[in-house]
C-alpha cells in the first residue's frame, strides 16, 4: 500500500469510527481520493475491509505506524480534521481515533 492509501485508509476508518458512514463523509472521501490519485475499485477494496474490521484501534495504530513522514502526518491531520468536521457531528469515537492517531506520531498534548 503506498502512502497516499495509507492515508485514505487511515480517513476512511475515522469515517467508519462510528459505525456510520455518512454521506457527507462517502462524498469527501471521493474527492479526496480523486485528489490523492486513488482508484475508485481501490477505495471500495478499502472500505470492504475496514468495514469487516473488529479492532479499529489496532488497525489504526498500525496504519499510522505505517506513515513516517512528518509532512504526511501534518496533511493526513489536517485530512482527519475534515472528515471529523465532514457531517457536522463529532462523535467520542471520531475523537478517540484522532488521538490515538495523534499520539502514535507525538502530535497529542494532553492537560498540560
Amino acid at each position: 500500500m503506498n502512502k497516499n492509501e495509507q492515508i485514505l485508509k487511515l480517513l476512511l476508518l475515522m469515517a467508519f469510527a462510528d459505525k456510520k458512514y455518512m454521506e457527507e463523509e462517502k462524498d469527501l472521501v471521493l474527492k479526496l481520493s480523486s485528489q490523492l490519485n486513488i482508484a475508485n475499485e481501490k477505495v471500495n477494496t478499502l472500505i470492504d475491509e475496514i468495514e469487516k474490521t473488529k479492532d479499529y484501534t489496532k488497525i489504526c495504530r498500525e496504519t499510522c505506524k505505517l506513515i513516517t513522514d512528518q509532512s504526511d502526518k501534518e496533511k493526513t491531520i489536517q485530512l482527519l480534521s475534515e472528515m471529523i468536521a465532514s457531517d457536522k457531528i463529532v462523535h467520542k469515537k471520531e475523537l478517540f481515533a484522532y488521538q490515538i492517531i495523534a499520539e502514535e506520531w507525538n502530535m497529542y498534548r494532553g492537560n498540560d
